[in-house]
């Protein structure tokens, strides 16, 4: 049977060309995978793992690093430098033969599921001892008197001094899936969390709450930002006389999922109107 028996227009994406193109981008645009502070990104060799760039990155003067603020401490006028590193990224989409996932997701990795495994390095500039015991501030005698009109000037975090970071790297792996679901009546693309897993951080309280924390942000800040719009405006072909919309194929004994998680590919089904 034709793959395109029951649609239009077929398209496939492999897991292995996946991988391909983000270690491309890793190394074109590695500003997309790591951060830190403008102390640490002045000199790289700080970081807590190297970074392997393209040589275009150099001639087109790309940044290595995206520049973030430090880290404040809460009731002082100090922060601490810091840096985040998305060193590795790898993706399996079912049947899941790529790595192993962790007990706590339930392997295998389901039907119509899609994994990933990611390496995460950070660092903390923590400041030497005799330049924080400099800086402790003495008793205040009276409390400080806020003005009275206007408004609160902004307020200026000054980052601490360090030597070398302080380095830890985490190993976490998330199982997903990719849906078609429907925003004032226009269908879109879009991927959806079902577990997250960092490896090895103890407590467990504390390895619960850093999972609750980065599920929120992917649910409700990263992964609703990669919806893809599946109804595509009108193309012109012949000016006022023929245009094209595309549309996914709707699920039936045909096509019983769409998009498809299957054979180590994301697959998806098309449908094509010309008026």
């Amino acid at each position: 049977m034709a793959l395109t028996d029951h649609c239009d227009i077929f398209a496939s994406f492999h897991e292995d060309g996946f991988n391909q193109i983000v270690h491309h981008i890793q190394r074109q645009r590695p500003s997309m995978f790591n951060y830190a502070t403008r102390e640490i990104a002045s000199d790289p060799r700080r970081l807590c793992e190297a970074i392997s760039v393209h040589p275009i990155v150099g001639v087109r003067g790309n940044p290595l690093v995206t520049i973030v603020d430090p880290l404040p401490i809460p009731g002082s006028d100090y922060g601490v430098n810091f840096a985040v590193q998305l060193v590795d990224l790898r993706i399996d989409f079912h049947p899941g033969d790529e790595f192993p996932l962790p007990p706590q997701l339930a392997p295998p990795l389901a039907p119509q599921r899609l994994a990933i495994q990611l390496k995460i390095c950070g660092g903390l500039g923590c400041p030497p001892r005799e330049v924080v015991d400099h800086l402790i501030p003495p008793p205040r005698v009276r409390p400080e008197r806020k003005p009275e009109r206007g408004a609160d000037p902004p307020h200026v975090v000054t980052p601490l001094p360090f030597r070398e970071l302080t380095c830890f790297c985490l190993q976490a792996f998330v199982v997903a899936g990719i849906r078609v679901r429907n925003y004032d009546g226009k269908p879109w693309l879009e991927p959806f969390l079902d577990g997250l897993e960092i490896v090895d951080i103890r407590p467990e309280g504390l390895e619960n709450a850093i999972e609750c924390y980065i599920a929120l942000m992917l649910k409700l800040v990263v992964l609703p930002q990669l919806r893809i719009l599946l109804e595509m405006a009108p193309l012109d072909i012949i000016k006022d006389k023929v245009s094209v919309s595309l549309h996914p194929v709707p699920t039936s004994a045909a096509v019983p999922n769409n998009p498809a998680i299957e054979d180590d590919q994301l697959k998806a089904f098309i449908k094509l109107e010309v008026s």
